[in-house]
């Protein structure tokens, strides 16, 4: 199930105010840092009126943070992605570079044996430029997003120092803003939704991300 509505009431200096309480608060004294980090690449060839559809994308993010006693822990990723694709037979080529700024913190709700589940909350402010090519001409768009989303975090603890972690991202509640521009288009949007799917489940397993963490 898949709830999406309009609404006015989240602003672009909201969210600038949240990155901004994470990006200067420093952790107490007790915090304990951590370094991590996952790297996505993903590919897709679909038939589109009896044509071909080919499309890869790469993405990179690091992950720096700090766990504050044994419940809480608050972090920054950077993110850049970069992806392309073509549709044969019709010389329409895309290319598109992202690159984003995404502090969050995480509750820890529960924890058994090796196994952790936690709601984190992450604000991300990010860029991209995407470059478009037909017969008829070349397209640049350059785009803002504004958002803030609650995702569940499953972590699995291989040993003292090092934890794999994945963002269930089929199970989500966000509120996003966006605004583009290029050529004459200039478009400005916002929107909130609550996302629980259990519907095409391998098409969904794509939603979720693997990384690692190692505590120091």
């Amino acid at each position: 199930m898949i709830i999406q509505m309009k609404c006015r009431f989240f602003s672009l200096e909201a969210i600038l105010g949240m990155v901004a309480a994470f990006l200067f608060c420093s952790p107490n004294a007790s915090a304990q840092s951590y370094i991590g980090g996952s790297f996505n690449v993903s590919g897709s060839h679909k038939s589109v009126a009896s044509k071909t559809l080919q499309g890869n994308a790469v993405q990179v993010a690091p992950d720096l943070g700090w766990f504050i006693g044994d419940r809480w822990a608050v972090g920054i990723r950077p993110r850049m992605g970069f992806s392309w694709s073509s549709l044969k037979d019709d010389s329409q080529r895309s290319r598109n570079f992202s690159l984003g700024i995404n502090p969050y913190a995480r509750y820890r709700l529960l924890a058994h044996h090796r196994f952790g589940l936690w709601a984190e909350a992450d604000p991300e402010l990010a860029f991209s430029q995407s470059r478009s090519e037909d017969r008829e001409g070349t397209w640049i768009l350059r785009s803002t997003t504004y958002s803030l989303d609650v995702v569940p975090v499953l972590t699995y603890q291989l040993n003292s120092h090092i934890s794999l972690e994945s963002r269930l991202n089929l199970f989500s509640f966000g509120v996003e803003g966006y605004h583009s521009v290029g050529g004459n288009n200039d478009q400005h949007s916002f929107s909130w939704g609550l996302r629980a799917t259990t519907q095409d489940v391998l098409d969904s397993l794509g939603d979720i991300s693997i990384g690692f963490l190692y505590k120091f």
